[in-house]
């Protein structure tokens, strides 16, 4: 990991979901929207650092939403930039990588209270990009989906 992040305190505290920590952040906006949540459960194979698969998640709250009460497309956006790219993190040996593109599919409304969840996939990697998706749920039932390209940058 680069020497110059530190991780960063949540903007507010918020008790995590069973079985879900609070995840560590390094990115401002981030922290600012969150706390987010992770969790382990135990998998092998590409994409895994021996800690297991990543279940990620956060909580709507009233920070999130629209002015008809919905959670905001940018927030849900940022959710999946954030847990997508712990995957080319991940990959990249914990550096940095940048977003090329996001392509989500928004499915159905959001509402405070409600827990949103991923477990963020590879899909592939070629010459330094790599491929990561999703389907954010909450109750079990798709709110949307995100696939991402990512480019893996060199450590510096």
């Amino acid at each position: 990991m680069s020497s110059h992040l530190k991780p960063l305190p949540p903007a507010r505290e918020v008790a995590a979901p069973p079985g879900y920590e609070i995840m560590t952040l390094f990115d401002p906006f981030e922290a600012f929207v969150g706390p987010f949540f992770d969790k382990r459960v135990p998998q092998d194979g590409p994409g895994f650092d021996g800690k297991g698969e990543l279940w990620a998640s956060f909580f709507i709250d009233e920070r999130h939403v629209n002015t008809q009460g919905i959670c905001h497309g940018g927030m849900l956006m940022s959710f999946a930039d954030a847990t997508l790219g712990i995957i080319a993190w991940r990959i990249n040996n914990q550096n940095p990588s940048v977003t090329l593109s996001m392509q989500t599919n928004f499915l159905k409304a959001g509402r405070i209270g409600d827990l949103v969840e991923v477990r963020p996939r590879l899909e592939r990697k070629a010459s330094g990009i790599l491929f990561a998706s999703g389907s954010f749920e909450v109750n079990g039932e798709p709110l949307f989906t995100a696939t991402s390209l990512w480019k893996l940058k060199k450590p510096s």
